[in-house]
């Protein structure tokens, strides 16, 4: 397959080699797998494409950020192909950072978005490996490179999550912190082609992080927003959160929820979805008090499932609505 006096670069030889071992692997060493190619390629066609990318859409609420995972993943395929054809530099670095409050659903849309791109063969394994800074910062000198390597070297292929970006940065210039975030500076570009870094956390202290180091905000391609949940969104996530506990709301749960979503927003740290969720479990328990106080055989089947305004009524959600109305600026009345 090499022809003499011509000159190949590194990856157009990796290419003819996998070439023929593939063929002298089925010709010569194993003949009986000649057809297995084949038949793998013609499953592959029957398996649904894009799944995630579909449960990406499908989610509520996040349209700012579904348009920029659904331009960077464009933009990525775009790049692959430029590559694929030689061209030099084509292929820029797909690092991220994720801010937006508690449950704003950061994790899970980079869970989709790793799924997203493998199913468009952008990334070769897709899986999400989540780390904090107890897996990237050592306790003796001269471990957290180590740590730091180690991690993206399971991460490759796939989208390292970094949450709580910002407690890497530590109050002393020169730190365990700061060596691991150099290291995590020199991996991201060394493992460009074949990983995505997503680092996450509150608005209010990645900034301070990202400004840590100067090579840092350089690699970041993408900035994603993850924005509070509206009143309605928190709704609708409350009857899914329901429904896949196998509960449903009740006509007269709204006007009971409306301005306990309302309210919720003027507080510090609003936990979004995961205060919906938490909503729903305490739901879930006044009404096994309630239904505890009825004849049991004279419920249906539709009763023993449904959570009304009176099971959320009761629900302590830890803030005080006086002192919270006072704070509150720019929200109105749900109607």
């Amino acid at each position: 397959m090499i022809a003499k006096d011509t000159s190949y670069n590194a990856k157009n030889l990796r290419k003819m080699y996998d070439t023929w071992y593939a063929n002298a692997l089925k010709t010569k060493v194993y003949p009986q797998y000649a057809d297995f190619k084949k038949n793998l390629e013609s499953e592959k066609d029957k398996l649904p494409q894009g799944s995630a990318y579909e449960k990406l859409k499908e989610m509520i609420g996040l349209e700012k950020v579904k348009q920029v995972i659904e331009q960077a993943v464009t933009y990525s395929k775009m790049q692959k192909l430029l590559a694929d054809r030689g061209m030099p530099n084509a292929r820029r670095a797909m690092h991220m950072v994720f801010t937006g409050n508690p449950g704003t659903a950061k994790t899970t849309v980079a869970r989709l978005f790793a799924q997203i791109l493998k199913d468009n063969e952008v990334l070769s394994v897709g899986d999400l490996i989540e780390c904090g800074r107890s897996d990237l910062v050592g306790r003796f000198v001269g471990w957290t490179a180590v740590q730091v390597k180690e991690m993206f070297k399971k991460a490759k292929g796939s989208v390292l999550f970094i949450d709580e970006a910002y407690s890497l940065v530590d109050e002393k210039n020169g730190s365990f912190g700061d060596e691991a975030i150099n290291t995590i500076v020199q991996e991201m570009e060394n493992c460009r082609e074949d990983m995505v870094v997503i680092f996450a956390g509150y608005p209010k202290k990645m900034n301070e992080f990202i400004s840590r180091n100067p090579g840092l905000r350089s690699r970041i391609s993408f900035y994603v927003d993850f924005d509070n949940y509206s009143p309605d969104e928190l709704f609708d996530i409350t009857k899914l959160i329901a429904k896949n506990n196998g509960f449903k709301l009740a006509d007269d749960a709204y006007e009971t929820l409306a301005p306990i979503f309302e309210n919720a927003f003027g507080t510090e740290d609003f936990g979004n979805g995961r205060f919906a969720r938490n909503l729903v479990e305490q739901a879930q328990l006044a009404q096994s008090v309630r239904l505890s106080t009825l004849d049991f055989d004279s419920l249906s089947g539709d009763d023993l499932v449904t959570l009304c305004a009176q099971d959320f009524s009761k629900i302590n959600t830890g803030i005080r609505l006086e002192e919270n109305r006072k704070q509150r600026i720019g929200f109105s009345k749900v109607v």
